[in-house]
């Protein structure tokens, strides 16, 4: 199972991605790892920092804008890069993340582009042969 797809002429000023997983803890996760790859060439899923923290929503779109933009935050206000998720969502929509992630300016030399937030553009998550499919565009 391939974790996301880049969408090529997706999006002019925007990069645009595809994630899926089995269950939505493996979707959030797999939307993290494709973020994080975005941003830094081959970014490896281990990392120096640990980051945990907690979100809820009203719908699931709303919890994958939130969960991207949280990502976002770590990477501008802490200057730290999340590579790797253990996440738990319950029906409630209720996100517990327990992260890793590395400095970044360890990773100065890897960056590729600077994604400013996740938007509402073409936002669609829906089941689909047995996965959870999510596809999302980034500001960058």
């Amino acid at each position: 199972m391939e974790r996301y797809r880049l969408l090529k002429n997706e999006a002019t000023a925007d990069i645009a991605f595809i994630a899926y997983g089995k269950t939505l803890n493996e979707l959030f996760r797999n939307i993290a790892i494709a973020v994080s790859n975005v941003m830094v060439l081959n970014v490896k899923r281990r990392g120096t920092k640990k980051i945990s923290f907690k979100l809820n929503s009203e719908n699931i779109d709303y919890l994958v804008i939130d969960f991207i933009n949280k990502i976002i935050f770590y990477k501008d206000y802490k200057n730290i890069l999340i590579t790797d998720a253990k996440i738990k969502v319950d029906k409630n929509l209720n996100l517990k993340c327990q992260a890793v992630g590395e400095k970044l300016d360890k990773l100065k030399d890897l960056f590729l582009v600077d994604v400013k937030a996740a938007t509402l553009h073409d936002l669609n998550v829906k089941k689909e042969k047995g996965l959870i499919r999510c596809k999302i565009v980034l500001d960058v």
